[in-house]
């Protein structure tokens, strides 16, 4: 009765995580609309929004490390956090990511012209978020999205410290990834389950966050280039 308590205290973490996540993205997808709701200056709404963006990723990182205190056989988050062989197999991952999401494309016939709904939304945001937009796409976002998507879902559902369970938590969690970007399952959605997976491996690779978390980064900002 004890783990089932743990476990649905760890589902509503990833809900509420789901939530905090879409009330803070709202300040940066509609801050001028926002702000004028709010009755709100420039400056004095980007320190709302930084101060509200601090302490949603403090309560996130919070729970995070609450629940690797719980139970941790795979030691993620263990010291040192930084070191070369973590960084450089971060930096496979986004070449990974850039060879997985250009060869899927291509084999499913794809063209310049076409575009997940995702990517459509975004392409609307970015011109009405001005440049609150790439701050949450290449920091805010990416942040958020590992946490949730390899953190939390890993922590609640493929915890134990097996090769299968490692691997089936990398599917499952490309595969939850893909669902959430691309909800009418359309072809699109896999290309973003295998950047999804891309992303679980470096997690459970590196068994720390920063670097997936860098990976994603990465390779979000590579489309703004």
């Amino acid at each position: 009765m004890k783990n089932f308590f743990y476990f649905l205290g760890n589902v509503i973490t990833i809900i509420a995580s789901f939530i905090i996540y879409s009330v803070v993205q709202q300040f940066y997808f509609y801050p001028y609309r926002l702000r004028r709701e709010l009755h709100l200056g420039n400056i004095s709404f980007i320190l709302l929004t930084m101060i509200i963006t601090a302490i949603a990723l403090l309560i996130l990182f919070y729970l995070y490390l609450l629940q690797l205190k719980h139970r941790n056989e795979r030691n993620y988050n263990s010291r040192p956090h930084w070191q070369f062989k973590k960084i450089l197999l971060s930096l496979l991952g986004v070449i990974m990511l850039i060879i997985v999401s250009a060869t899927i494309q291509l084999a499913l016939g794809f063209n310049s012209d076409q575009t997940s709904t995702n990517q459509n939304l975004l392409d609307q945001f970015s011109h009405q978020a001005g440049n609150f937009f790439p701050v949450m796409v290449i920091f805010i976002g990416p942040v958020f999205e590992e946490f949730i998507f390899r953190g939390f879902f890993f922590n609640t559902f493929f915890y134990k410290n097996s090769n299968l369970n490692k691997w089936l938590g990398i599917l499952f969690s490309g595969l939850i990834f893909g669902y959430v970007h691309d909800p009418g399952l359309t072809k699109y959605i896999l290309v973003y389950w295998a950047l999804g997976c891309v992303l679980a491996w470096v997690y459970t690779s590196t068994r720390d966050l920063r670097y997936s978390m860098l990976s994603h980064m990465i390779f979000n900002a590579l489309g703004f280039i």
